[in-house]
């Protein structure tokens, strides 16, 4: 474990991880105690993380029940997308300036194993992945806080699993959906290679996340 981390870190990401993983579900109540357990801490530290995830909004503390999975309709959805898509726009006009080609060839990396990851239907490999992609521009850009917005509203999708259906996407072959945002992905890098500012804000904010494709991120 990194000292730098308290025991409301650690239990924080343990938790998140078990929001990802699917290990929680919308239905049942976080058990307090086996987490206590299984990191061998008291349980201050594990109402503290608790409470930080209901304030970010990706758990919600009902009364007199405890804390709970929250959803993310697809109203939510829509409301993140604009705001993100700002962020990530805005991040990635200011990472223009510093970008190089070893980042450039970073991304293309990546997206060449999203492709491999759609086609072997690793579809949580492909999560990760694409998270990993926009990473590469949004640590560039130079503006801590703007790092911290928008990694903390790219939380309220932790739980966001391609390998889920919802109405939206059975509506859509999983992959057919993936291989066309890994195209997006592959524009993305293009106009960085032209070092466009402009265009590079404008269509991360209005192509890469249309409002219109929230209902897919929507659980």
């Amino acid at each position: 474990m990194s000292e730098f981390k308290s025991l409301k870190d650690h239990v924080y990401d343990y938790i998140a991880e078990k929001i990802n993983d699917g290990s929680l579900t919308y239905d049942k109540k976080i058990d307090e105690q086996p987490i206590c357990e299984e990191l061998n801490i008291s349980r201050t530290p594990v109402r503290e993380a608790l409470i930080q995830l209901d304030a970010e909004g990706l758990l919600e503390n009902v009364p007199r029940r405890g804390f709970f999975l929250r959803r993310v309709d697809e109203k939510k959805a829509r409301d993140l997308y604009r705001i993100i898509g700002r962020l990530d726009g805005l991040a990635g006009a200011l990472a223009m300036d510093f970008i190089t080609d070893k980042e450039i060839t970073r991304m293309k990396d990546l997206i060449s194993s999203m492709d491999k990851a759609i086609i072997n239907k690793s579809l949580d490999l492909y999560y990760k992945l694409q998270i990993e992609f926009h990473n590469v521009y949004i640590n560039l850009c130079q503006n801590e806080d703007l790092i911290r917005l928008l990694n903390q509203q790219r939380k309220y999708f932790i739980r966001q699993k391609y390998s889920e259906q919802n109405e939206a996407k059975e509506a859509m072959d999983i992959n057919e959906l993936l291989r066309k945002i890994n195209d997006d992905h592959k524009v993305i890098v293009e106009i960085f290679e032209r070092k466009d500012k402009n265009e590079i804000e404008k269509h991360i904010r209005d192509v890469h996340w249309n409002v219109d494709n929230a209902k897919f991120d929507s659980y």
